[in-house]
């Protein structure tokens, strides 16, 4: 079972350390510089006191591996057979179609089932790097697993719904087969793949995986009530700092592969999004605690123009402050400029 707060450092203890990061934090002049650590995101491997969070977070992106191998290769699904049929009337044809079809709403279940699995672990995560004794630039470099297995999750939830939202046929399959099962059986609807709400409220949202990550921050920050929103938003930036550092910095550059330069741009739009979530101006204001500005410029010198295209998408409609007034034209400009 996942535990709500797998550290032993007791709540009111992590208070205290925040006053202290408060202290520490208003005697630093610029919260938007580079935070000078190199996170191996590929390689970085738990301590004996990480393995146990380490292992819970594994599990889940392991099932992230799969969900996300599962929702690329779904493709046209059944809309050859769909299109096939000419008379909804007929109740024959009907059941062969949603014999065919079952497999493929199965899956789409299965989408929506991992996204509890998001929710209770990303809690956890957040806790494990933002609990610690340690100024967070020195908590992140040495939890750097921890960082590592949130940096996984966050690319696979920008790259599931990328690809979902690409897949029509995912929501259309599921559509079709629910009517054709209110057609076919009428009063006796528990037949065929058990129907869940929540599915068809999963298909309807634009980006489901990111809504659950969303989720997963707010129920940490609920869970933890007496901590200041500061303690979320800062390890956010923390992170993207640590990323700009990688990629702008000539050893660093030298060190990461393509495949770690992506991830490290998909993990800073990631946490923009987030960062936007959560805190009350958002992350576009002038006097953001993220040099916006930087993190495009790299986004768009570390990726490919498809790449670029689709991760600062994210950054204008996904976000909850991006078309606010108070949104620099500049920044909008860079953003929307190719």
């Amino acid at each position: 079972m996942l535990r709500r707060m797998p550290s032993n450092i007791r709540e009111s203890d992590a208070s205290c350390l925040e006053m202290i990061r408060s202290i520490i934090r208003s005697t630093v002049d610029d919260n938007s510089k580079w935070v000078e650590i190199f996170v191996d995101f590929e390689n970085a491997q738990p301590t004996e006191d990480e393995r146990e969070i380490y292992n819970m977070a594994e599990d889940v992106l392991h099932d992230c591996d799969e969900v996300l191998a599962d929702v690329t290769s779904y493709g046209n699904g059944c809309y050859i057979e769909r299109s096939q049929l000419k008379n909804d009337s007929d109740i024959q044809a009907l059941k062969v179609l949603m014999t065919k079809l079952e497999p493929f709403v199965a899956r789409t279940c299965s989408y929506y089932e991992h996204v509890a699995k998001i929710e209770k672990i990303v809690p956890i995560i957040l806790w494990e790097l933002s609990s610690g004794p340690l100024p967070l630039e020195e908590q992140l470099a040495n939890k750097q697993s921890i960082a590592k297995q949130f940096a996984r999750l966050i690319g696979f939830v920008l790259d599931f719904d990328v690809v979902k939202m690409r897949t029509a046929q995912i929501t259309n399959d599921y559509s079709y087969y629910r009517r054709a099962k209110h057609i076919v059986y009428q009063d006796f609807e528990d037949q065929g793949v058990p129907e869940l709400p929540q599915v068809q409220m999963f298909l309807c949202e634009g980006n489901p995986m990111l809504k659950a990550l969303c989720n997963g921050v707010d129920a940490y920050m609920h869970s933890h009530q007496t901590l200041p929103i500061n303690n979320t938003t800062d390890v956010f930036v923390t992170i993207i700092n640590v990323c700009r550092f990688m990629l702008a910095n000539e050893e660093c550059l030298a060190r990461l592969t393509d495949s770690s330069k992506h991830l490290c741009c998909r993990v800073m739009t990631g946490l923009v999004i987030l960062f936007d979530h959560v805190d009350q101006n958002g992350a576009f204001v002038s006097n953001s605690s993220i040099d916006m500005r930087d993190v495009v410029r790299l986004i768009k010198q570390n990726t490919t123009q498809e790449q670029s295209d689709c991760l600062l998408a994210g950054l204008r409609f996904t976000t909850k402050h991006y078309n606010d007034s108070s949104t620099p034209k500049s920044l909008r400009q860079m953003i929307e400029v190719k």
